[in-house]
């Protein structure tokens, strides 16, 4: 999926190409602010790493690999990926990372998630997004929560053995609206 630019009040969602890693986007996985939720930054990475991890995906028709950039500046603030996208059983499985400590607890989640999932429902009527988070990680299982995912288990995620909590949220007949209170600005 390339030239994809989807539009929010606050952000621009574009497809993340190699040309974007460098070292601030390195420090978000490896620096002393990562996110202990993130399984991707477990272990240490190098630039060549998630280079190599990016452009792997660039092409992968199964794969929207968006980065987070604020409208204003154009700096880029986090990323979301739908991995894979299963346009014949209508679902997608989403991460999601916001790098940049100052616009975490912001409204990005709420704001990207929403726009992002009404995209793939319109271009490809994907009816479900799934998502696996951590049980212990109450702050973005409480913004899930507010965009109407719900505590479920699906055949397209295994959580078992991990402390981790499957979360599903049915777009099928929603509009924008429907995801629930938007977070204020």
């Amino acid at each position: 999926m390339k030239n994809i630019t989807i539009e929010t009040n606050r952000f621009l969602l574009k497809v993340l190409t190699v040309d974007i890693i460098g070292e601030r986007y390195l420090d978000w996985l490896n620096g002393s602010n990562k996110s202990e939720y993130i399984n991707y930054s477990i272990q240490e990475r190098t630039i060549e790493e998630v280079r190599d991890y990016v452009a792997s995906r660039e092409n992968d028709n199964s794969i929207l690999f968006l980065g987070i950039f604020v409208r204003k500046s154009g700096e880029h603030i986090g990323n979301i990926k739908y991995e894979p996208i299963d346009f014949l059983n209508k679902y997608a499985i989403m991460g999601i990372l916001i790098g940049d400590m100052d616009w975490r607890g912001k409204g990005v989640a709420t704001e990207v998630i929403q726009s992002s999932s009404m995209w793939l429902h319109n271009e490809y009527d994907i009816k479900q997004i799934i998502l696996g988070v951590d049980a212990d990680n109450q702050s973005a299982i409480k913004v899930y929560e507010k965009i109407n995912f719900k505590v479920r288990q699906t055949p397209y995620i295994d959580t078992s053995g991990k402390n981790a909590l499957t979360m599903v949220l049915d777009i099928g007949n929603m509009s924008y609206f429907d995801f629930g209170q938007r977070e204020s600005i």
